[in-house]
């Protein structure tokens, strides 16, 4: 294991150092990698534009899911970066695309924002306030008590009990905001329900669909993420390598005491775009 502390934190496995620098996709977490709460850190764009001029390519993956992929789009666009549809996966429509694939369109009550909702009904699903026969809980910051109600309700009859993503919570300027793996953990214990899938990072699945659709190999792949069990243990199951910054929500000392062991420990993604450079 190497360290070097010159301004900079930076722990990386052995030989970790090259086979990142020859990947040919980077696969990033947006909240508390890229940005945090909107607002971009100093070393972003110096990244985007590094892979840019290695000619490299990126995907924003994100266990966000109350938002649509278009509400990205200008989002970036604002901050003076532009991105296609296909640069920005987000937990939420992955899990409507995947259902569509493996159970055709089904009838669909969502815990969830009304953009959430809008791509369900894109991907082929039927989003209704009764008798539903999928639950699918997500990000909602629009949550209610009578949405949790009903969501219990049809569960405990039999529906089945979906979850975007895990997360406990999710990381704000204000701090940490309750997220789907919260809401869902009460619904359970309500339900008596456990859930019958759960999507978004940790799981392969999507860093797997986002390998596949860049044709590029998992060895030639870098998970980037700020969160040690969402992000970088997704990488690690999907077979990729991996770098946790520490500008979210893990800390130094959680990422030298967990069990799940990043290739690379960074302060933030100006230090990646550092290493891909040779800077460091």
């Amino acid at each position: 294991m190497e360290n070097t502390h010159n301004n900079v934190y930076l722990e990386i496995k052995e030989g970790a150092k090259e086979k990142i620098m020859n990947c040919k996709l980077f696969i990033l977490d947006i909240d508390g990698t890229f940005y945090l709460s909107g607002k971009l850190f100093d070393g972003s764009k110096r990244f985007l534009k590094v892979l840019k001029e290695l000619g490299k390519k990126i995907v924003f993956l994100t266990n966000n899911s109350n938002r649509t992929i278009d509400s990205y789009i200008e989002e970036f666009s604002n901050l003076g970066i532009s991105l296609s549809r296909e640069q920005i996966v987000t937990a939420g429509v992955a899990t409507a695309e995947y259902l569509y694939e493996e159970f055709g369109p089904k009838h669909v009550y969502i815990v969830g924002t009304e953009d959430i909702k809008y791509e369900f009904s894109r991907a082929g699903h039927v989003v209704v306030e009764d008798e539903p026969e999928v639950v699918v809980v997500t990000f909602d910051k629009s949550l209610t008590y009578e949405k949790l109600k009903k969501a219990t309700q049809f569960i405990s009859k039999g529906a089945l009990f979906v979850v975007t993503n895990p997360d406990l919570n999710c990381p704000s300027d204000e701090g940490p905001l309750p997220d789907a793996g919260a809401i869902a953990s009460l619904l359970r214990k309500a339900s008596g329900m456990y859930p019958n899938i759960v999507f978004g990072k940790p799981e392969p699945k999507l860093i797997e669909m986002v390998v596949k659709h860049n044709n590029v190999s998992k060895e030639e792949t870098c998970m980037v993420g700020d969160r040690l069990y969402t992000d970088i243990l997704a990488g690690i199951q999907a077979g990729t390598w991996t770098a946790l910054v520490l500008t979210g929500e893990a800390t130094l000392e959680q990422a030298q005491k967990s069990p799940i062991k990043p290739h690379i420990v960074a302060k933030d993604i100006g230090t990646i775009a550092d290493i891909l450079t040779g800077k460091i």
